[in-house]
């Protein structure tokens, strides 16, 4: 078991834009910030809407808890 641990770091502007998808805010339709997150594949377009991947709603889940503040490891 030498598996690889990917640890992900989100700026603030990056979490800000996770948990505005997460609750269904409107969002621009062009947003550089989200396009960094689907390279990272936490979101997804699902038709006009955006969704968060399960690694993202894990990313996401995984920055609320302060003993992981800071990262989550996939």
């Amino acid at each position: 078991m030498t598996e690889k641990q990917k640890l992900v770091h989100l700026s603030q502007p990056q979490r800000s834009t996770l948990e505005g998808l997460s609750n269904r805010r409107p969002q621009l339709p062009t947003d550089p910030i989200r396009d960094e997150l689907v390279t990272l594949g936490l979101v997804v377009k699902q038709g006009a809407k955006w969704a968060l991947t399960p690694t993202g709603k894990k990313v996401l889940a995984a920055g609320s808890n302060r003993r992981n503040k800071g990262g989550f490891s996939v």
